[in-house]
């Protein structure tokens, strides 16, 4: 009931720079599954990541029908966008979108995030709703965040942005990890 919800009030997600490699254009291949890409034959290297979730309001709402988008590196440390340099995956699409269900339930298949440069392994994420205030934020891998000269904000909420990856239970390739999160967008 939203009685109920109103009770477990949730903070708003840390949000966090898009950074300099947030895609300025976007494949044609642009769905939830960043490990195939689609016209091209294999799959991306890497570890296979099941990543799903909720997003929802501070009240704790589901918000249905939110876009979900995630850019990451490939398992080579490089950014799939324009003027990128260094070796590319062809068979990672780099960039990936999902709509949230009726609950809220969003998902993608993608690689167990890498290093790129000095940054530790981390997965970029925007999320929009018509009723909520974006969110751009950074997801890293717990136990892998630390971050030189990453300033006060990390020190303050780098654990609320971390995901715990685990063996994903029943899933088609062998050694692939899953991990979850929820999105808590202020509402508008």
């Amino acid at each position: 009931s939203a009685r109920r919800r109103a009770c477990r009030r949730s903070r708003p997600t840390p949000r966090d720079a898009e950074g300099p490699f947030c895609p300025r254009s976007f494949p044609a291949d642009a769905d939830a599954d960043l490990t195939r890409v689609a016209g091209r034959p294999g799959v991306a290297r890497g570890t296979p990541l099941l990543l799903a979730g909720r997003v929802v309001a501070i009240d704790g709402a589901p918000l249905a029908g939110a876009m979900l988008e995630l850019w990451q590196c490939d398992v080579n440390g490089t950014y799939h966008h324009v003027g990128a340099s260094g070796p590319q995956d062809d068979g990672f699409q780099g960039y990936g979108r999902a709509l949230a269900d009726a609950g809220g339930g969003w998902a993608f298949r993608t690689i167990r995030p890498v290093p790129c440069g000095s940054r530790p392994p981390h997965l970029h994420f925007r999320i929009s709703h018509p009723r909520a205030r974006r969110l751009t934020t950074q997801l890293c891998v717990k136990g892998e965040s630390a971050e030189a000269g990453a300033g006060t904000f990390f020190a303050r909420e780098r654990d609320r942005l971390e995901i715990v990856l685990v063996a994903a239970p029943g899933a088609r390739d062998a050694g692939a990890l899953a991990a979850t999160c929820t999105f808590v967008l202020e509402t508008a």
